[in-house]
Formats: structure tokens, sequence, C-alpha cells
């Protein structure tokens, strides 16, 4: 996607969220950062460019946390650079090479052509939830098109409704509350029942010199951990929300 269809798109949403003039500076520089300086990134010791039309969902999930953190300490100025960076990559990867990329620059071409959908920006920003899952969803679900219109109507609003997860803070005070209970709810009764259950288990074993007391045992650990998913769920929105540590 060309410069000049990021911007596009970058436009409309700073125009729906009604941004400050620095704030728009700095989402529509980090919406073309990526371009303009050839990110890079670092695995087991090794430098490497950063791959546009087919980037891991890491590397754009790093961006949104980023941009996340940021905002929380109301750092906005750079929390919209990452974002800005993070949506980079997700039009990008709406835009498909072709065969060996020869149709692509003639693809980018008649994408520039187009204007962002304003209307899926609005639903975009409507339909978002602000939660780590809902983002690393709406990522995992962009899909390399070939249809001019149809890449511009995904990559708006992808970028929209990721766009609005990553800003709102509205629920931090539910998340909170809802944390501490499950909290406390893992610590009086989960952790305790699936270590006791082990011990139990582990002792009777040794006792009777026999695996078999150990099954149940750690049957029951099994289905402590399995219950305990919601628990884990919340964990990760408490740390979207800056109430522990990511």
């Amino acid at each position: 996607m060309k410069w000049a269809s990021h911007i596009a798109i970058g436009r409309v949403i700073a125009d729906a969220l009604d941004l400050s003039q620095g704030e728009r500076k700095a989402f529509l520089d980090g919406i073309v950062e990526p371009d303009r300086h050839k990110e890079r990134g670092n695995r087991d010791g090794r430098s490497y460019l950063l791959r546009h039309h087919d980037p891991t969902d890491r590397v754009i999930m790093l961006h949104v946390w980023m941009a996340r953190r940021l905002m929380l300490r109301n750092d906005t100025y750079q929390g919209y650079r990452h974002l800005g960076m993070a949506l980079h990559y997700i039009q990008d990867k709406s835009t498909s090479k072709g065969i060996l990329g020869l149709t692509h620059d003639r693809r980018e071409e008649k994408l520039a052509k187009v204007e962002p959908s304003s209307e899926a920006v609005m639903r975009g920003l409507k339909e978002h939830v602000s939660s780590p899952e809902f983002v690393r969803r709406s990522i995992s679900e962009v899909r390399p098109l070939k249809d001019p219109r149809k890449i511009m109507t995904q990559a708006s609003y992808r970028s929209a409704s990721v766009a609005a997860a990553v800003i709102d803070l509205s629920g931090r005070d539910k998340v909170k509350k809802d944390h501490a209970r499950a909290r406390r709810r893992h610590a009086l009764t989960t952790v305790p029942l699936a270590i006791g259950s082990l011990a139990v288990g582990v002792s009777l074993s040794v006792l009777y010199e026999s695996f078999y007391p150990a099954i149940p045992a750690a049957a029951i650990a099994l289905a402590a951990f399995v219950l305990d998913r919601p628990y884990r769920r919340l964990r990760r929105l408490a740390e979207w929300n800056g109430l522990e540590r990511h």
C-alpha cells in the first residue's frame, strides 16, 4: 500500500476521533514510519528487515502494546505514533502481493485512487472491544485481498476497530473490580485445591508404592486448571488496563 493510501485512511480515522493537531501529526507520522525508516527486528541475535505484506502478528502486537501502555501513561503523542505503526502493517497485510509480486505495483496504483471507506471506519470504531484478545483476533482475521475496493474497506474497518480498542480506557474501573474478586477466588480456592490434591495424591502414592492414588489427584488439579481459564483471561485484560505488569 502506498503512502497516499496509508495517510488517507489515517486522516479519516483522525477526523473521526477528533485528534488534536499534535496527536494527528504523531499518528500520521507513525502510519508511514515503517516505510520511511525500514523498521528492523531482532531474532536470535540477528537483525532483519520486517516484512510488510506478511507481517507476523507478534510485530503488530508489540506496537499495539507499546501504544496502549503509552496511552495509559497519558503520553498520547508517542502512543498515537506507535498505534500508527501498528495500523501500517495491518493495512499492508490487507493488500495481496499476487503471484511472485508481478501485479503488486499495479494493484497499489489502483488502490491509491480509491477513497477510504468512512462507513467502514465508523463501523470499526463502533464495533470494537477494548481487549488484547479482540485486537489479536482482528489482526489474525485480516486477509490479503486483490480487489482495490475490498482492500480499502477491510483496511479501513480493521484499522479503526484496532485504533478504538487501543485508545478506549472507559472500562478500567469495572475490570479492576472484576480482577480483584477473581484474584481472591483464585488465591483462596483454585490454587489450594490444585496443590492440595496433588500433595495428597503424591503422599498416598508413596505410602502405597503405587501410582494409582495420583491419578484422581492429577485429574482434580487438571480440572482446577481448566476452570481457572476465566481468571487467566481476566489477568490479560488487567494487563491491558495497566493493573498488572505486561
